[in-house]
């Protein structure tokens, strides 16, 4: 695998670089759990290309000294990409993105564990398997016993005629049946241009990978813009409320 791929801790209030992480991985997702942070993230095998089988995890109690890699699930036919955790107060929840040729592309798979060591798949669990999806983050709310899963939906423009793509959620009490929410969580800005300088001619078509960050009263809403051909910028936007507030107003 090339070891240009990484993963780089950033002080979002200052912009400077905590730790360089994961050499030879990329897809990083992380999860904090018991004043602990975990990095999961896929392992590349060649240079160049997702070709990854593996999934492994770091974790550290600071954010500058790190465990080596070990790893968490293997899938030896099938691809691995993208990952979220969650804990639900009696589980720890791995989602994961599978090429599994049973499904489409990116079908999510999850696995579940007591301790973040040993780890099984949750069965029958699914979630993508007669639609397109990916960039998945996932949550809990213990007052009504949901998870809450935010994904990457494509859909035809009808002005265009050209595939976007947007920031949906879905809920589920099993991760086996779900229920969709009522409108899109983020919608592309087709006035913005992700890089005018170097391709003022590319305007955006994308929202996707969505994150959500409860802070101060606020949540801070991160995704992925772009066109999703490699041109593409990052941006933040703030609710007034509660996390839980805001995952449940996509739903009646």
């Amino acid at each position: 695998a090339g070891e240009t791929d990484h993963s780089i801790i950033v002080d979002a209030a200052s912009g400077k670089t905590i730790a360089t992480v994961l050499p030879g991985h990329y897809f990083t997702s992380v999860y904090v759990h018991g004043g602990c942070c975990y990095c999961f993230a896929a392992r590349l095998e060649t240079p160049c290309g997702w070709r990854c089988h593996h999934i492994d995890v770091i974790q550290s109690q600071d954010l500058r000294h790190w465990s080596e890699p070990r790893p968490v699930v293997s899938c030896p036919d099938e691809l691995l990409y993208n990952t979220a955790a969650v804990y639900d107060g009696r589980r720890h929840l791995l989602l994961y993105e599978s090429d599994d040729a049973q499904y489409p592309k990116f079908t999510f798979k999850f696995l579940e564990s007591a301790d973040l060591v040993s780890w099984r798949p949750v069965e029958p669990a699914l979630f993508g398997q007669s639609k397109y999806v990916g960039g998945p983050a996932l949550y809990f709310l213990p007052s009504n016993g949901h998870y809450y899963l935010t994904y990457v939906n494509e859909f035809y423009n009808h002005q265009t005629g050209a595939l976007n793509y947007n920031t949906r959620i879905a809920r589920s009490r099993d991760l086996t049946y779900w229920e969709e929410g009522r409108r899109p969580v983020l919608e592309p800005d087709y006035e913005h241009q992700p890089d005018p300088v170097h391709h003022p001619e590319v305007y955006e078509i994308n929202a996707s990978d969505a994150e959500f960050v409860e802070l101060d009263g606020k949540v801070e809403v991160y995704c992925c813009g772009g066109n999703q051909q490699g041109i593409g910028d990052a941006a933040m936007a703030e609710y007034q409320g509660t996390l839980e507030t805001l995952l449940q107003s996509f739903f009646p």
